[in-house]
């Protein structure tokens, strides 16, 4: 494990890489930040307009159609989507020898489902834990507790 391990945190709506950390030291360490964001929406801001209207089969009736899927949760996958084609983009460049991601439980999941083969190849450890807010001593911390136990 050499200096350039990056530490990806992540939420549905927010994500952060720390770039250049060493966990192998115990000083103070500055390294790089690169934040992303999406605006946060909730389901009555993209869902606007009211669902469209069906007729029935049998009968003059007609109903209300419901949504099939979560928008908000569409969002925050297409997000992960692309913090992955960032990180796929990265590695391709060898910009990152190591990678430990902390994200929260679902984003973590779709991460799973969408990092390439040379992401996950350097993904030293994952942490099913939303630290986007975490100060990046305390995420660098967190993360040598994990690796190092």
């Amino acid at each position: 494990m050499r200096n350039r391990i990056w530490i990806l945190a992540a939420d549905g709506n927010t994500a952060r890489i720390v770039k250049g950390v060493n966990l192998l030291k115990d000083e103070r360490q500055q390294p790089e930040v690169e934040a992303f964001q999406i605006e946060t929406k909730r389901v009555r801001d993209i869902m606007a307009d009211k669902p469209g209207r069906s007729h029935s089969s049998v009968g003059y009736g007609r109903s209300a159609m419901e949504y099939s899927s979560n928008p908000v949760r569409e969002e925050q996958h297409r997000f992960a989507a692309e913090i992955a084609e960032k990180l796929e983009h990265y590695a391709l460049q060898n910009a990152f020898e190591n990678l430990v991601i902390c994200a929260a439980p679902k984003t973590l999941g779709d991460f799973r489902k969408l990092l390439s083969p040379q992401v996950k190849e350097k993904t030293i450890a994952e942490i099913d834990r939303n630290c986007v807010a975490v100060p990046t001593e305390q995420l660098i911390a967190t993360v040598k507790a994990v690796v190092f136990p």
